[in-house]
């Protein structure tokens, strides 16, 4: 199969936090009191986000405000909470708070290398551009399509249509490559996407009806061929 632009899913795709998301803000929590444990707060996160609803408003700080104060609402508040969540909010909005997977930039530059068109679609907000930039890797991008530019996330087709439109090309020229079974390969492929697993753990190596990859140095020859 041949493509003419690749696009990529961007958290625990291209990049990852460092550490877990309880670990990040507990270590800038305990700076305003808080006693509660990395784990708590982290079983507390992913209650709470998963309850929150996509990030599709236009006040994306607000967004993440809401989320975090019912996170500490959880575990114990803490004194001066908007001074912390301002805190913890920066920390995410670069490299402090984000890295690259060992191997991300030398796939890029291959793929630069041999004239793919880039792009990501993914459910992040406006802090996007600033991480890519931090990380060294904004400049191998020809398109971003994110949930609270386009007011659609993932996996509601509003914000595939949006990328395939962002990409310039038909849908059948674009692989898609993400770590979401749901939001990224299911979606994707309802888009009219090619699209591939990016299963780092191999938490879904059973099942045999998708293509899979563990990491993106596995993004061979054999599934890649240059375009004419």
């Amino acid at each position: 199969m041949k493509y003419d632009v690749i696009l990529f899913d961007a958290a625990d795709t291209l990049f990852t936090t460092r550490g877990s998301v309880g670990e990040i803000y507990g270590e800038v929590a305990r700076k305003y009191g808080s006693t509660s444990s990395s784990e708590e707060i982290q079983l507390a996160f992913l209650r709470q986000f998963r309850h929150s609803g996509p990030l599709t408003a236009n006040d994306e700080k607000q967004w993440w405000r809401d989320v975090v104060f019912r996170v500490f609402g959880d575990v114990g508040m803490i004194s001066n909470f908007d001074r912390f969540f301002d805190e913890v909010y920066e920390k995410f909005r670069d490299s402090r708070g984000w890295c690259l997977f060992p191997e991300t930039m030398e796939v890029l530059k291959e793929l630069q290398m041999r004239k793919y068109s880039l792009g990501v679609i993914s459910n992040f907000d406006s802090r996007i551009y600033s991480v890519m930039k931090a990380l060294d890797i904004l400049e191998y991008f020809s398109s971003i399509t994110i949930s609270s530019e386009t007011g659609f996330a993932k996996p509601h087709p509003g914000i595939f249509k949006a990328a395939i439109q962002a990409a310039g090309v038909p849908a059948s020229r674009i692989l898609f490559i993400g770590d979401s079974l749901e939001n990224d390969v299911q979606a994707g492929a309802a888009a009219g996407l090619h699209t591939i697993l990016i299963d780092r753990n191999g938490r879904y190596s059973s099942i045999g009806s998708i293509v899979s990859i563990r990491n993106l140095n596995d993004l061979s020859n054999q599934i890649l061929t240059r375009p004419r």
